[in-house]
């Protein structure tokens, strides 16, 4: 709940807005969830959406999972009337590059596609992966994943032999 990461793309897939909305650790919970609830009002009413993408929440630590949800739930209170749909990280970083990857991978993925795009935080690149994986899945984006991504080829680093060393 430090930072509540956003991304607002418009009918192009282009994005309009990339940000994050921080709070206050010292604030209670309750205050800092009014601040991103004044927030996405503000957002609604600027930039009226038709789809809200969100990450699905996961269950790691209990007490995060928990504040989490409620960020989730002031966002299907403010967008009811949106059709809200719902990524797990696993299927946002398989349609960018692979589950198993890494947020900074991911990260360093979309910059490498889209290098105009700057984010301030894991948050709004987290965002911006949500929705180009809505894109991807509704096959409104074609992404291919061996264009985007080249492995980095590691060298392998010769073994000397016994000979070689004592010459």
């Amino acid at each position: 709940m430090e930072s509540t990461g956003f991304c607002i793309f418009d009918e192009n897939m282009n994005p309009v807005l990339i940000d994050s909305i921080p709070t206050k650790k010292s604030q209670s919970h309750g205050k800092r969830l009014k601040v991103i609830a004044d927030k996405l009002t503000e957002l609604k009413q600027k930039y009226p959406p038709e789809v809200i993408v969100i990450e699905r929440g996961f269950s790691r630590f209990n007490m995060s999972t928990q504040v989490i949800y409620r960020v989730h739930g002031i966002c299907n209170l403010i967008f009811y009337n949106c059709d809200q749909i719902y990524y797990p990280p696993k299927t946002v970083k398989e349609a960018i590059l692979k589950g198993n990857a890494t947020k900074k991978q991911v990260q360093e993925v979309i910059k490498n596609k889209y290098p105009d795009v700057v984010f301030k935080n894991e948050d709004e690149s987290d965002s911006y992966a949500v929705g180009l994986t809505y894109f991807i899945k509704t096959e409104k984006l074609k992404w291919d994943k061996d264009v985007v991504v080249k492995e980095k080829k590691t060298r392998k680093k010769k073994v000397k032999t016994d000979e070689e060393v004592n010459g």
